[in-house]
């Protein structure tokens, strides 16, 4: 029994932290373009705030997605919930690992209410899952494209 509930608070506490780790990077590295709220820059920067449980109710491939607008960014002109945007988000794969990267996807696919809307079968982004993504190697411009694919 003791070894059972020491199971149970361990994993709840790797839960806590990666959470924790997933707003560290938000507020550092994403919140200047889409703000504290995730609602983004009307006209500069699109919103986070429904859109990512949207791309993730596309199944793999709205997961390989976004890890890679993370990891190489995305250039091109978009549309988001209703809105046009042509603001290129730069690449972070230099600068957050494997398990930044997963820990802040992780974030915005919960945070703001965005919880409430996700696939039922959502599971939180793994270092695992980003490190096979990285090896790709992709540019900006690869990354749209894939996204007018997905999402548009």
């Amino acid at each position: 029994m003791k070894k059972s509930l020491a199971i149970v608070l361990t994993l709840a506490l790797g839960a806590l932290a990666l959470a924790a780790e997933g707003e560290k990077v938000y507020q550092t590295y994403c919140m200047s373009c889409h703000q504290a709220n995730g609602k983004g820059i009307p006209g500069a920067f699109p919103p986070l705030t429904e859109v990512v449980p949207e791309i993730l109710g596309k199944g793999a491939e709205g997961r390989q997605l976004l890890i890679h607008v993370v990891l190489f960014g995305l250039q091109g002109q978009i549309n988001v919930a209703g809105a046009t945007y042509n603001s290129m988000m730069p690449p972070f794969g230099n600068q957050l690992s494997d398990e930044q990267v997963a820990a802040v996807l992780d974030y915005i696919a919960k945070a703001w209410g965005n919880d409430k809307l996700l696939p039922k079968e959502y599971k939180p982004f793994t270092p695992d899952e980003v490190k096979v993504e990285r090896g790709k190697k992709l540019s900006p411009m690869q990354v749209y494209e894939e996204w007018k694919k997905i999402v548009e």
